[in-house]
Formats: structure tokens, sequence, C-alpha cells
């Protein structure tokens, strides 16, 4: 049985999101409200003046189509380790780090937050197809942007390789390990793999730019996870769920929420 397709825009379009769609899931995208995915991989880093690669655990949540929260266990060398909490609610960016909690509601930190949760939600693509307020418009024969719903400003640009698999999804927003305004890049790499259910990249890689940021590969899925209405919200009373059990554990790591 054919998919129900709600979202709106221009015939090329429409098709080529049909077909990235069944690339991905056959004739049966999951219905995705919500999601929460356990990753596990690397990230860029530095200590000091040394670049590295930190090894990382994060969890990903989302309640789609704006709602976001990364949870990142960083570790370098095998010596130093800390955690780092990043979320959005909405209407707020929230961080935890080093036992700090900051909320930023600046208009170019908002907008950078909204635009990373949408562009993350195309990357599982079903989000895309359920909502009438979705619109697409075809760029080439290869490409398409998805507006974003009822903030038609917001675009991810979404590319297909030839044979109408996902090549990457691509958004402008600010970097905010130097707060320049920078093209992201999520890119899978791999076959795709059925992870609990879902059907995912074996790989998820993240670009500024050219400059690849970070590599992981999913290893738990939670389809739909019941969420408190608060759950993107960040408190002090969160800390003891983000702060790392060791005292001497190291506060950088950072980099890992880009």
């Amino acid at each position: 049985m054919p998919f129900l397709l709600l979202t709106q825009g221009d015939p090329i379009g429409l098709d080529l999101l049909k077909k990235l769609v069944d690339k991905r899931y056959g004739g049966s995208p999951p219905a995705l409200d919500a999601l929460r995915v356990t990753y596990r991989g690397w990230s860029a880093a530095r200590l000091g003046p040394l670049p590295l690669r930190a090894a990382v655990e994060a969890v990903a949540t989302y309640r789609f189509p704006f709602q976001i929260r990364w949870d990142f266990t960083v570790r370098m060398l095998r010596i130093f380790s800390s955690r780092y909490t990043t979320a959005f609610d909405g209407q707020a960016v929230y961080e935890v780090q080093g036992g700090r909690v900051t909320r930023n509601t600046e208009e170019n930190g908002v907008d950078s937050a909204r635009a990373r949760a949408w562009s993350e939600a195309v990357y599982f693509i079903s989000p895309m197809i359920a909502d009438h307020a979705v619109r697409v418009q075809s760029v080439d024969n290869h490409a398409f942007r998805v507006f974003a719903p009822d903030m038609p400003q917001i675009a991810a640009l979404v590319r297909l390789n030839e044979d109408h698999t996902l090549a990457a999804v691509e958004i402008e927003r600010m970097d905010p390990n130097d707060n320049r305004v920078k093209l992201q890049r999520l890119k899978p790499a791999g076959d795709l793999i059925r992870v609990d259910g879902l059907i995912l990249p074996q790989y998820l890689e993240r670009y500024w730019d050219d400059t690849l940021a970070m590599r992981l590969s999913p290893v738990r899925v939670e389809l739909n996870p019941a969420l408190e209405p608060d759950a993107f919200t960040l408190k002090s009373e969160d800390l003891l769920a983000v702060l790392h059990e060791d005292d001497e554990a190291d506060s950088g790591g950072s980099s890992a929420a880009s």
C-alpha cells in the first residue's frame, strides 16, 4: 500500500521526496512524533593546542519538529573525560558543562538551534511527510529544499545520490565553536541498518563546511518514547544527570556539541 504523503510542494520535489522515503523505508515509513537515539563514535576535539579525536557516547532526544536535546560523554586519550548537554525547547537554548547551566534566548543562538533541530528531523525523513505545513521545492533532479512547518525562513537542502538514497542534508547555521555562520552537512555513510525497529544509515557524519567534525553510529533507538513536558528545558536539578561521577573529570569537550 502506498504511504500517505501530506507534504506540499511542486511535482518534481514531491516525486524526489517519495523516492527518498521509498529508498529508506519502503512502503512503511514510521510515524515519528518523538525519538531517542543512542550513538557511539568520535568527535573532533582539542587538548590545549593539540587537535584530537575524542571518543563520544551520545544520546539524542527529539520531539519533532523543533525540540532537541543531546547528552554527550566525551573521552580523550583514555585520561580526560567530561559530560556536556545542550538542549532547545523551542524558545531557548540550554547548556550544561562543568557544573554550570546557561540559558540563551539571543536571536542568533535560537535561530541556529531551530535550524539544527529541523535539519536533524529531515535526516530521519519520516517527520517530513506527516505535516501539511511542510513544503518542498525542487532544485534539480537530485536535490530539493524542504521548508520547516510554519517557518518558511528555515529551509534544509536535501541532496540525493543517483539511486535516490540520501546523500546529505545541508543547512546554514551558527557553529557554536566560533560563533560563525557556516554550512552544516549531515551525511549518511555505510549501509542502511535496522536498529530497534528503525532503519538508519550505519554512520551519521556532521561536517562544518568541508571539515568532518563528528562520526557517530546508532546503537539503540526508542521510537516515540514518553517524554516529560519539560524534557528539553534544563534546570539546575538536571545537573545530577549530566555531571560525571569522577570529580577530577576534565571540563572540556564542548566541540562534541557541534
